[in-house]
């Protein structure tokens, strides 16, 4: 298991020339399929940074310390960016505020959204830590809300 956060800023390299092409900015994945669908990459430039959409299918592997991709062909990948959905409220069934989402976890083959990390805020993080919940935990999610059974 691993987290979004983790894998945000990685150099993006070629394997084939070895070349750094960019960097990771953020990763779009389909939440009504729990699913990574693609990265949005942003290019190594000087003057104006360039953004692209890279599918999952291009991307031969997601590494710890990069992320190497099997072709570089720019399509419109849809679904959630991982940084509209930090931050967003997590209720309880009852109604109960229980924080916000701190971070997205993926399987190790980053293909699959196994849950969500949930904040109660700075102080209550250093002295209790984060809560995780995960996806069988879920019972009903927007952009913006996500509603959990029980209590975290």
């Amino acid at each position: 298991m691993r987290r979004m956060r983790d894998l945000i800023m990685l150099p993006i390299i070629d394997p084939n020339t070895g070349e750094r092409l960019g960097w990771v900015k953020d990763i779009v994945f389909e939440s009504t399929t729990n699913t990574v669908t693609g990265i949005i990459m942003e290019k190594d430039t000087f003057l104006k940074p360039q953004q692209l959409k890279i599918a999952r299918a291009d991307i031969a592997s997601f590494g710890k310390e990069s992320l190497t991709i099997a072709q570089l062909i720019p399509q419109d990948v849809v679904g959630t960016c991982w940084s509209q959905k930090v931050g967003s409220k997590v209720y309880n069934d009852d109604g109960d505020i229980k924080g916000t989402i701190g971070d997205i976890y993926v399987d190790n083959l980053v293909q699959n959204i196994v849950g969500y990390e949930i904040s109660d805020g700075l102080f209550a993080d250093l002295y209790n830590g984060r809560n995780a919940v995960f996806e069988n935990n879920i019972l009903a999610e927007s952009q913006d809300v996500v509603i959990i059974e029980g209590g975290v």
